[in-house]
């Protein structure tokens, strides 16, 4: 189960040193639906459970991984090739490589589910579902190992402090299920380590793997607290009552940054 697509490197795809982590993990997760649809045999809008209730397809962990000394580049042609590695229903793992000249230089790898919604209207709780799905089930060792680490991240030490908050905007952060959208996350949790990185030597992630645990409404705020220990970099998003959202542990070494 493969997709492969191609891009010229621009604007859009590059952030101010290499591959755009943001437009990465878009890029990634868009391969792995294709693939899914493939799958189910249905278009994403057509994902219903047995109760004729709207299905969504959810991110529970990543992976990303960026060559940072030897980069891509503005014109640099890139393939991204997107195979599911493993399935054991509701869930996914796939990976995603941005390819250039014949070598990965980016990598990243999702964990899905089917969820959908406990409550109408909220985002404080959902539910998984595997209704539709008849694919056959791929390694699924692997995503068992995959939960297990999940569980254990949601409530593992870290070593942080409050970095900035950010208040939720549905019509920026938002995506069409009406939920913050899983990027999101990243892009809020990369805003805080620039924030509390700012003024020393620049960093940048190399790698990076995040856990999600829950959601949020329109117009709360989101506590980023972020830690450091050399390259390591531990970044806690949570809400008001303190409910840990997501967990990103990052490798962030020195870079020197040209601009080109």
């Amino acid at each position: 189960m493969q997709v492969t697509r191609t891009y010229v490197a621009g604007l859009p795809q590059l952030d101010i040193h290499t591959l755009s982590e943001d437009w990465a993990l878009a890029t990634a997760l868009e391969g792995t639906w294709a693939i899914l649809s493939d799958s189910l045999g249905l278009k994403p809008s057509q994902w219903l459970d047995s109760q004729g209730e709207r299905m969504y397809g959810a991110v529970m962990a990543l992976s990303t991984w960026f060559d940072l000394t030897d980069i891509i580049r503005e014109d640099d042609e890139i393939v991204v090739e997107t195979d599911i590695l493993s399935i054991r229903k509701p869930h996914s793992w796939a990976l995603t490589r941005f390819i250039v000249n014949g070598k990965a230089k980016a990598e990243v790898r999702i964990l899905t589910s089917f969820i959908k919604r406990s409550q109408k209207g909220s985002n404080k709780k959902f539910s998984k579902v595997r209704d539709l799905w008849t694919a056959d089930d791929l390694n699924g060792a692997v995503i068992d190992d995959l939960l297990d680490q999940h569980h254990a991240a949601k409530t593992a030490a870290a070593e942080v402090e409050p970095a900035m908050t950010y208040e939720v905007n549905r019509i920026q952060d938002f995506n069409t299920a009406d939920f913050l959208y899983f990027k999101n996350f990243v892009r809020i949790a990369k805003a805080a380590e620039w924030r509390a990185n700012r003024g020393q030597p620049t960093r940048l992630n190399c790698s990076r793997e995040c856990f999600y645990f829950g959601n949020v409404e329109d117009g709360e705020n989101v506590h980023a607290l972020v830690g450091r220990a050399g390259d390591d970099v531990a970044t806690v998003l949570q809400d008001e009552a303190g409910r840990r959202l997501f967990l990103s542990r990052a490798v962030c070494p020195l870079v020197s940054i040209a601009v080109r």
